[in-house]
């Protein structure tokens, strides 16, 4: 309002002035009017390419005609260095893109994921980079799977000369093939940071080693334990299992513990250290020591052990993380069972004071003639601590008199003999089963020595002792189809769903032999010409064959050690540097 006040003041003494000069006065005002009315108003000045009304800048152009004389597209597609490729890694064993420089992520294509990690592949998009791009959008251009192409639909704004210009278009990067730090350590050789050491020792080297077998069936089924060992190797008493870090060595072997009983050791051995950088490269050894007993073994306990079954004569009759055994030579009053568990086992003696026998390989075949249960006070038997627990299976154990005869000698001769046994709730007449044949058994001088040191006085060595009832033995089926001539529909039905459920079990048992095979040799194994192992491993498949208790505890651990945490995440592992 005062300048229009002024402007006003201003005409009116000019308008006085217009009678004596007219036309220079005139010309002045209208001069000033003009100036004035422009001031109020933003210059406009036209583009000199396309002759747009504009406001002035630098390069006096308008925006479209600034983004086509600059090439957007050229600066987004350079790569590091002034290259004119943009190339992404990716892993060809475990498809895996590069994210950093010894970081590789498992993505998807046309994911998220995976346009983060190209967006981070772009020089231009840096944020120190000259010119300044900000992304607005950016979306996935469909390429061919095989032409190892990935191409992005970007949309970028950025400032040219003080314009700001927005253009979109299309860039590509490479896909190239690059082995990942993870699986150049598995193809490479003395790259592992931690072994375990797997050793069964046992006495006698044709004896079987079926806790090694049940250990291998155990990893066979379980893929997430074994999917850590990066190779594998099979040595005389046993394995060894490389991994990348301690942590995944030792959550293998808490997995081994929970399957059979072993004593576990770590021990460390200093390779190269760094003084300068306070850091060293140690490897670790993990020694999983099994006790070298196995079922159905036949064991002198010696008389200065701690326990119910001392100086006396006892049976094996299940091996988990604790070794359960029975006395073999029990009295008709009681039946006294024992434990012993691996720490136990070797602060004892080990072998010193429980001495291997026998094992299953020297088991007979004999024809139950006639049993008669012991009196019911002595069938609950002497269990101790913590020995009454259901779950164990002690309710199937009862005393007996049993009266057996050789398989070989059935029908020719009338030798027979006449024995304690704890299968009462099992034996019947006309079964067939496995024992020790004590009395006729050769024993060599080391043991008959040892067993004048290991018993008391009192014991008194029995001639057999009976071990297990063969699967499938039992006549009374056919003794009554031969005497009626008859076949009983319901034991016909039963024979069959008997014969379906064996064959479904021997599938099964083949399907897990194929794929213990091949994950062997997946993780390096494929030396099986160890004879002794291939005999144990075939007694351990009969044995299960004609043994379900034996069958139902291997899945039943199973079952437990599914439902169990992880221990360790193997995402999380380093590079084996303290």
């Amino acid at each position: 309002k005062s300048q229009t006040a002024q402007v006003v003041g201003q005409h009116k003494n000019l308008l006085h002035l217009s009678s004596l000069f007219p036309t220079v006065i005139r010309e002045q005002v209208i001069l000033d009017s003009r100036v004035k009315m422009t001031s109020m108003h933003a210059v406009e000045i036209p583009c000199c390419l396309c002759g747009t009304m504009i406001l002035p800048n630098a390069a006096n152009q308008c925006r479209t005609c600034l983004a086509q004389e600059v090439d957007v597209r050229g600066t987004l597609q350079r790569g590091p260095g002034g290259s004119h490729d943009i190339v992404i890694y990716q892993c060809r064993q475990c498809r895996r893109f590069q994210q950093k420089e010894n970081l590789f992520v498992p993505v998807e294509m046309e994911s998220p994921q995976l346009m983060s990690i190209c967006l981070k592949h772009l020089p231009a998009l840096a944020p120190h980079a000259s010119p300044k791009f900000h992304l607005v959008d950016a979306i996935f251009v469909w390429t061919e799977p095989h032409s190892m192409r990935i191409k992005i639909r970007l949309t970028v704004q950025t400032e040219i000369e003080n314009v700001k210009i927005q253009q979109r278009c299309v860039v590509e990067l490479i896909i190239k093939f690059k082995q990942c730090p993870d699986c150049n350590r598995e193809y490479t050789n003395r790259t592992w940071q931690a072994v375990v050491q797997l050793r069964q020792r046992r006495e006698q080297d044709d004896a079987p080693r079926t806790g090694l077998s049940i250990l291998e069936m155990a990893l066979a089924r379980n893929a997430s334990i074994r999917k850590n060992v990066i190779s594998m190797d099979s040595t005389r008493n046993g394995f060894d299992f490389y991994f990348l870090s301690l942590p995944e060595a030792q959550q293998f072997s808490s997995y081994l513990a929970r399957m059979a009983s072993m004593r576990i050791k770590t021990t460390n051995k200093l390779v190269s250290t760094d003084v300068k950088s306070n850091t060293a490269n140690i490897k670790h050894t993990v020694a999983c020591d099994m006790v070298p007993l196995c079922r159905d073994d036949l064991i002198m306990v010696h008389k200065s052990a701690k326990g119910h079954l001392t100086g006396r004569l006892c049976l094996i009759t299940k091996v988990s993380s604790v070794v359960y055994f029975v006395d073999a030579s029990p009295k008709r009053t009681e039946l006294e069972i024992g434990e012993v568990g691996p720490d136990a086992y070797y602060k004892a003696g080990a072998d010193k004071v429980y001495k291997f026998l026998s094992s299953s390989r020297r088991l007979t075949r004999f024809v139950v003639l006639d049993i008669e249960l012991c009196q019911d006070d002595g069938n609950k038997g002497n269990q101790g601590e913590g020995e009454s627990q259901p779950s164990r299976g002690l309710d199937k154990y009862a005393l007996a008199d049993v009266e057996v005869v050789k398989e070989s000698d059935f029908g020719v001769n009338d030798e027979s003999f006449t024995c304690v046994t704890h299968l009462g709730y099992v034996l019947q007449v006309g079964d067939v089963c496995l024992g020790y044949d004590l009395a006729t058994s050769v024993i060599s001088g080391t043991n008959e020595w040892d067993m004048d040191r290991c018993f008391h006085h009192s014991f008194v060595m029995p001639d057999i002792v009976l071990v297990k009832k063969v699967k499938g033995s039992g006549v009374d089926d056919e003794d009554a189809v031969k005497e009626t001539g008859e076949t009983n529909p319901a034991v016909t039905k039963k024979k069959q769903g008997r014969a379906k459920r064996r064959e479904r079990r021997r599938e099964r048992e083949e399907r897990k032999s194929r794929q213990l095979e091949e994950a062997a040799e997946r993780m390096g194994f494929s030396d099986k010409d160890d004879q002794v192992y291939k005999d144990g491993h075939e007694l351990f498949e009969q044995e299960l064959l004609h043994d379900p208790g034996l069958t139902e505890e291997l899945q039943a651990a199973e079952d437990q050690l599914a439902d169990s945490k992880p221990l360790y995440d193997s995402s999380q592992s380093g590079d084996g540097n303290q």
